[in-house]
């Protein structure tokens, strides 16, 4: 089963809403950003696999989506907050798109899931997704 994998993101990004830095060096998105990435040859009607690092997040009420549609499992609370998490979720079929570009859409919420007030402060980094080719 032939395979390949698109970077979806390469360089540490800090969301949220806080002035306090997890990482200083680390860019301060605020609170939402998109990524595109291509899948080209994907075979759309097969699983893919989300990999990404976290470091920080709080709650499990932040978003993350591809192509509009929700990544089942999120962002995972990560247990410490001075330590890189690995996570690895699951994209259903028919979720990445075989031409054009994908939207991996990431967004801070506060801790009742709203969009207003106290942002969850977190980092993501490495987010690679794996899929099968046609």
């Amino acid at each position: 089963m032939p395979t390949d994998f698109a970077v979806a993101i390469n360089v540490r990004q800090q969301f949220g809403d806080s002035s306090a830095r997890i990482e200083p060096d680390a860019p301060l998105v605020g609170p939402t950003k998109d990524f595109d990435f291509p899948t080209p040859n994907v075979d759309a009607n097969a699983p893919a696999v989300l990999m990404f690092q976290t470091r920080g997040v709080n709650h499990p009420r932040n978003i993350l989506q591809i192509n509009g549609q929700g990544v089942f499992g999120g962002i995972p609370v990560t247990p410490s907050h001075a330590e890189w998490n690995g996570n690895i979720m699951l994209i259903s079929p028919g979720v990445l798109r075989g031409t054009g570009q994908n939207t991996m859409h990431i967004e801070s919420r506060n801790a009742a899931g709203g969009g207003g007030g106290n942002l969850d402060d977190f980092m993501i980094d490495n987010a690679v997704v794996l899929y099968k080719t046609r």
